[in-house]
């Protein structure tokens, strides 16, 4: 049977169309999101003169993916751009609406196909993709719900008890999730017939979550992988010596969710020479927290995808002490980039005894000792990092692809 796969944005979405295309299983690919020269928005990007032009080329390259077969992709709507455009300027709110109305307009848009009589299983992404299944499970489909995040019941307990003494870390958005989504949550759960997700941590929290058997025993944990042709070109990564500074990296949302208040607290800990910071993303936290450590950082805000690989690559280690993670695809693409990892638990549990430090536990003093690890034992970092990129290959697109037909196997499908 062929498989469906929709989402109103990208995540990895895409990633799991080619799977199911190579596999020749992939009915159709729905999402908001999928770069087209010659339609509207990406036609702006000629219309715009000099670098305007080049900056919207750059973000329109992000949702590039050139072996897609342009024939088994459906588009709608240009409202992920809006909502996208509404979160840089730092509205937060606004982009939570958009979000919203951009998933009905994309659930209508598809909705034909899932009741016609054409044989074909669905597989969609957490937090869009209630009303599509339920559709569907009225036609007799197999729904297949891929969660990107752990149980919001449980990250608004961790929010809530981080929050106690890290109060001023966080903007309103960040302390919880609302319990209207959470309810939604629990509807897609139900109306699942599997559900999958990137680490045994998010799977802990969705049994924990939910306290219900029948939905614990729908679970199965999938590995995501690390887009290879855009880091395929990377050397080995170089030995570190004992006169240079480690170079950390920190990249993705800016926010106290992500342990960013930890590194900054343990960076603090360590003479200047000793160590430097790049962060990459977003910037989620109160400027004027983030004033007090900027003088130790260098901060750059959301790059094009492209620019990811090089960036990686000129550091050393990369930071990832997570208090609640979905998986982390960061962590797979640090390891292709040559890089040691320090990473909490609560992630997809990408590190080995080889590869780097699983923090212990998730606060400052825990941070630091791994940071001064990495500095003070330069032979372990320079074997760490020398050994990243075979164990990367663990995360391959072969190996997400291989995977995925097991999957189905074991489903029937």
């Amino acid at each position: 049977m062929q498989v469906a796969v929709f989402h109103p944005g990208t995540q990895h979405s895409w990633q799991t169309a080619l799977a199911l295309q190579e596999l020749g299983r992939l009915e159709w690919y729905a999402t908001s999101l999928f770069y087209q020269p010659d339609r509207f928005p990406y036609s702006l990007e000629r219309m715009l003169p000099g670098r305007l032009g080049e900056r919207l080329h750059r973000q329109f390259l992000r949702v590039s993916h050139p072996r897609l077969d342009p024939a088994l992709v459906r588009t709608s709507g240009t409202i992920e751009w809006i909502e996208r455009l509404a979160s840089k300027l730092g509205a937060r709110r606004a982009a939570r609406g958009l979000d919203a109305l951009g998933n009905r307009r994309f659930v209508a848009g598809i909705a034909a196909s899932l009741v016609s009589a054409d044989p074909f299983a669905l597989w969609g992404y957490s937090g869009s993709s209630l009303s599509s299944f339920t559709l569907a499970k009225q036609h007799g489909r197999t729904c297949i719900l891929d969660r990107t995040n752990g149980d919001f019941r449980i990250y608004n307990a961790m929010m809530a008890e981080l929050a106690d003494q890290y109060g001023e870390w966080f903007v309103p958005t960040e302390r919880s999730e609302p319990q209207a989504n959470i309810d939604r949550d629990q509807r897609e759960y139900e109306v699942a017939d599997t559900i999958l997700v990137g680490s045994p941590f998010a799977a802990q929290t969705i049994r924990d979550g939910s306290g219900d058997p029948a939905i614990a025993a729908k679970l199965r944990v999938l590995n995501y992988c690390f887009d290879e042709a855009l880091f395929a070109s990377l050397p080995a990564p170089k030995p570190v010596s004992r006169d240079e500074p480690v170079k950390f990296l920190f990249l993705g949302l800016v926010i106290p969710r992500k342990g960013i208040h930890l590194i900054l607290e343990a960076l603090s800990r360590i003479p200047r020479e000793q160590a430097e910071l790049t962060i990459v993303g977003a910037n989620g936290i109160p400027p004027s927290v983030f004033a007090r450590y900027a003088d130790r950082v260098t901060y750059i805000p959301t790059v094009a995808r492209s620019d990811v690989p090089r960036i990686m690559s000129e550091h050393h280690a990369f930071l990832l002490p997570s208090y609640f993670e979905g998986a982390g695809i960061t962590l797979y693409e640090a390891l292709a980039s040559g890089c040691a990892l320090i990473q909490s638990r609560h992630c997809a549990e990408a590190v080995t005894p080889q590869t780097g430090i699983m923090l212990d536990a998730i606060d400052t003093d825990h941070v630091h000792a791994a940071m001064m690890k990495v500095i003070e034992d330069r032979d372990q970092l320079n074997a760490w990092r020398a050994a990243a990129q075979g164990e990367a290959a663990n995360y391959s697109f072969a190996h997400y692809r291989a995977n995925i037909a097991a999957l189905l196997d074991e489903m029937g499908i």
